[in-house]
């Protein structure tokens, strides 16, 4: 009996999901309510707040989401990690960084409109903001971890080139998604890809 309880809590909980993320795209985060999403996911408020006591915690299981698209899995800590980044860059080969960034784009349809509403909802939002800003460094952490690793740099560079790598993947990634314009795919991933085996590997 609890096995079905919890099989119809969780699609409760996907449902909800899945309306709240069409009305925060269509309609912008702040200018959504509860009722709105709790009507469209056939629900009532008291439903919604069963689950999700707040709104910052709908935004957490986004991320939880996000980071099942990932496979980012529990990290050192109460972080997120994800293994196969860390080895890519600790390889440090032009193709396999290539290979790595085409298969997170082909994910970009899927993760990126959770990633979207993230970070909409951060701008309004102190805990959210909290929630994305340390998902970030979770993100460059894996990079800094596969530069120590290779024993590659100096120490005190590892962040900023982890930030700058982390940071051109987000923005080329938004090309794709919230500003609906899209370059050439395997242009802009080759550049990517060569702007992070610089960053991240080439010590010539």
């Amino acid at each position: 009996m609890s096995t079905l309880r919890e099989a119809q809590k969780k699609l409760t909980r996907d449902v909800i999901v899945e309306r709240a993320l069409e009305l925060f795209t269509d309609k912008g985060y702040a200018a959504t309510t509860i009722d709105e999403i709790a009507a469209a996911a056939g629900t009532t408020r008291v439903t919604f707040y069963a689950h999700y006591p707040s709104r910052s915690d709908l935004m957490r299981d986004f991320m939880v989401r996000v980071n099942a698209v990932l496979d980012r899995a529990d990290g050192p800590g109460s972080g997120s990690t994800a293994a196969d980044l860390v080895d890519v860059v600790r390889a440090g080969e032009l193709p396999g960084i290539l290979a790595w960034l085409e298969s997170r784009a082909a994910l970009w349809p899927v993760f990126r409109p959770y990633l979207d509403v993230l970070e909409e909802a951060a701008a309004v939002d102190r805990e959210v903001r909290a929630l994305v800003e340390g998902w970030h460094e979770e993100v460059i952490s894996d990079l800094v971890r596969g530069m120590k690793l290779a024993g590659r740099f100096s120490e005190e560079t590892h962040h900023i080139r982890g930030t700058l790598a982390f940071t051109s993947l987000d923005y080329v990634a938004t090309l794709w998604t919230r500003r609906k314009f899209e370059p050439n795919r395997e242009h802009a991933l080759e550049v990517l890809a060569d702007n992070w085996y610089h960053l991240l590997c080439d010590e010539g």
